[in-house]
Formats: structure tokens, sequence, C-alpha cells
């Protein structure tokens, strides 16, 4: 019998470790028809995260593209990339064209996304076509997260036109910022443009429960359903229940707290993922 997919996944960690055909099993099980994957990050949650190497890059998102061969259509692999590292630029397009690696997955620590220095690295994202999944809000693994990754750090890639990205977490606690921010990108191609403009929010959660149906319901209100993006923050890719637990808490919340229609949930939970990852 044919899996009954209830959502695809734009926000998935590896670790590194993961077998492919325990990922697509789990995936089966959850209900989950795609994910994007993003290569692992050795430093990720950890207190001392440093830059990471351009040879522990070179491992990680091949470990990612190897996962991908195994089922392309259904797991869509990104690269963890920090713009410090050394030959950043050649490295993030050898990830893309020689590795097909489908787009970025960044997290400001220790830097800010608007430095001027970090402009090459965004050229040629721009260049490539792909898009770029950030984090944005306090994150729970760097020492002073906040100090870079407030929602309106981004705004500086209204300079790069063609290169879709998404916020995380609905920069929770700044979920009014980030959809400021995501405000000020429809405005640039004309407010109900949703087709045109570069920001997507990627709903994983990081808003806790207690907040989580009010910033649901203003990002809806404010933005319209078709620019929010369902995510896990699965870390553990390989266990069904990781999946199947914001599957089931976040379809409750627009069912039973927001009512919304069958066909606005679907664009929320599966739809609006392809059209971010469309190079359109």
């Amino acid at each position: 019998m044919c899996p009954v997919y209830l959502a695809s996944d734009c926000h998935v960690h590896s670790k590194g470790i993961e077998k492919a055909e325990k990922v697509v099993k789990a995936m089966d099980e959850a209900g989950v028809e795609k994910i994007v994957l993003f290569s692992p990050h050795p430093g990720l949650m950890t207190m001392d995260a440093g830059i990471l190497s351009r040879g522990k890059f070179r491992e990680c998102v091949e470990f990612a593209s190897n996962i991908q061969k195994y089922n392309p259509d259904r797991i869509i692999g990104f690269a963890f990339i920090d713009p410090r590292m050394e030959g950043a630029v050649e490295e993030a397009e050898r990830a893309i064209c020689d590795l097909e690696l489908k787009g970025f997955k960044m997290i400001p620590a220790g830097w800010y996304p608007y430095e001027e220095r970090f402009r090459p690295l965004f050229e040629k994202i721009e260049s490539l076509g792909v898009p770029i999944i950030f984090h944005s809000g306090i994150s729970w693994g760097f020492p002073d997260s906040s100090r870079f990754c407030r929602p309106v750090y981004y705004e500086f890639l209204i300079f790069y036109p063609r290169i879709k990205f998404a916020l995380a977490h609905i920069g929770w606690p700044w979920v009014d910022e980030c959809l400021a921010t995501a405000g000020r990108f429809l405005a640039a191609v004309g407010w109900g443009n949703v087709d045109r403009t570069q920001m997507f929010i990627d709903i994983t959660p990081g808003t806790p429960r207690l907040w989580r149906s009010e910033s649901l319901r203003k990002a809806i209100v404010y933005l319209g359903p078709d620019l929010l993006i369902f995510g896990s923050d699965n870390g553990n890719p390989e266990d069904p229940e990781r999946f199947r637990r914001v599957i089931v808490s976040d379809l409750a919340i627009f069912r039973e707290e927001l009512g919304l229609t069958s066909d606005t949930i679907e664009k929320i939970m599966r739809r609006n993922l392809e059209r971010f990852l469309s190079s359109k």
C-alpha cells in the first residue's frame, strides 16, 4: 500500500551517520513525501562551534550528496556552509555543480549575514540559482546567537533579487520582525505577487507551543499562506516519531485552532516547498 503523504519537510539535520534506506523508511512511516536534508556540521549544537574547515566541509557535503542519490526525488540535499570558510565561493560551486546538491543552509554564529566580505559568496549563489535556508532568531546551540540572527539582518538580500531564501523558526522570538521583513520583500515586487518574491518563512518550531498558534495566525493573516513552508527540525531522520510529532501538532493547530481549509493546509505542509525549490 502506498503511504499517505501528509507533509514535505524543509528542515532536517543530518549527523553524517545516517543510512539512506532508513531515512526513507522513516519518511514513509511518518507520511513525509520529501525532505530538505542539511549536510552535517560538526560544530553544530556545541558551545565551541568554530569555522567549518574546507576539508571537513567536503566530507560533509559528499555525505549529503550520497544520501540524496539514493532517492533524489524525495531527499533534497542542502550544503551547510559557513561563509568564513577558506575557499567558500569555490566550494559552494562544487557542492552544486559537481555534487548536485540543491541549495544551502547557514547559521550566522559569530558573523553577520550582511557583511560586505561575503558579497562574492552571495553573488555566486545567485548565479547558481539555488535557494538558502537561514537560521533566524535565538539559537540554543551558540553562546550569543541573538547578536547575529535577527530577521532584519537579512534585508540585505534585496540586492540579490534572484536568490530565494527562507528564514527559519519564524524568527522566534522576533516573529513580528520576521513577518515585517517578509512584507518588505513582498512590497518590492508588488504586494500580493507571491510568485515573484524572494523570501519565504520556514515555520519549523522554535516558537514554543505556547506562542505557536498566535505566531502562525499572524503569519497567515499578514502574508497569506503561500510563503509558509513546513519544517520539523528533525535531528534524527531515521526516527519517524521525530517527524510525526511536529506534523501532528501543526495539523491540530491548523485544523482545530485556526480553522484553515484543506487546500490552505496542503499549501503550507507540502506544495509551497515545491515553489521554494523551483528555479523560477
